[in-house]
């Protein structure tokens, strides 16, 4: 076995093991006064990582992950059937620029519309700044880390999916934030970036399986961290021993 699918397998596998380490791990103590950007992004972190509401989705992130390996070369030959070109260009958009550039005037907007005040749409926007920012991060940490070579050769930067970690985090925060039927649209843009990342060569499936999980169990992370009252409702990608599809929890 290469050592960079080693490392990837590893990785993979430490994910779904540290939840359950992390119960013995002791809970920061709660603050009164309003916490700043860095303290909220550590307490997302260490929400993500170590709360058990989590553990059920960090597992079929990985168990999917790992069940999606053994298949990974052998889909990709038939990518170009996967979507049309221009929705494949969508995908690359949404996730690459679009999703990470308009989630926050949307918020705005909506709010202000909406006639929300502004400390609870001040307290929205950090909420989707900082688990997002957390998303890309962590995203990014992990391709060093792992070092897999993406399947068009060009870099070493494979695993995880940025662009698909990216859209569905920008989709858990509108679920989050404004329940599943404002979720929907946003959900089905990340499946259509996630897609289009294998149909452009640029991910193998379990690549984008990996992104997907990571994306949305930050934003879950950072929703129980700051005690948001969301629906426990998402859109997820599922991967058996002959076939990928989407599963939508209610």
């Amino acid at each position: 076995m290469p050592h960079n699918l080693r490392t990837l397998l590893a990785a993979i596998i430490m994910v779904s093991q540290t939840t359950v380490a992390a119960q013995s791990l002791p809970v920061p103590a709660t603050r009164q006064d309003d916490p700043n950007m860095v303290q909220l992004i550590g307490q997302g972190l260490y929400s993500s990582i170590t709360d058990p509401d989590l553990r059920v989705l960090w597992g079929l992130t990985a168990a999917g992950t790992l069940l999606a390996l053994p298949i990974d070369r052998e889909v990709m030959p038939y990518r170009h059937r996967l979507m049309p070109e221009p929705v494949a260009r969508f995908g690359d958009l949404w996730g690459g620029q679009a999703a990470a550039i308009t989630i926050l005037p949307i918020i705005y907007l909506v709010d202000r519309s909406k006639g929300t005040a502004t400390d609870e749409t001040t307290r929205r926007l950090k909420f989707a700044f900082t688990s997002l920012v957390t998303v890309g991060t962590t995203t990014g940490l992990l391709k060093v880390a792992v070092g897999r070579e993406r399947p068009n050769q060009a870099s070493r930067t494979s695993f995880p999916s940025g662009h698909t970690s990216a859209a569905f985090g920008v989709a858990e925060v509108i679920r989050t934030l404004y329940g599943p039927r404002a979720g929907r649209p946003f959900y089905l843009a990340a499946v259509i970036t996630g897609i289009s990342r294998i149909h452009d060569n640029k991910h193998y499936p379990s690549d984008v399986i990996a992104g997907a999980g990571l994306g949305i169990g930050v934003v879950r992370g950072f929703k129980l961290a700051q005690q948001w009252a969301g629906h426990d409702h998402s859109l997820q990608l599922g991967v058996t021993g002959q076939a990928i599809g989407l599963l939508y929890y209610f």
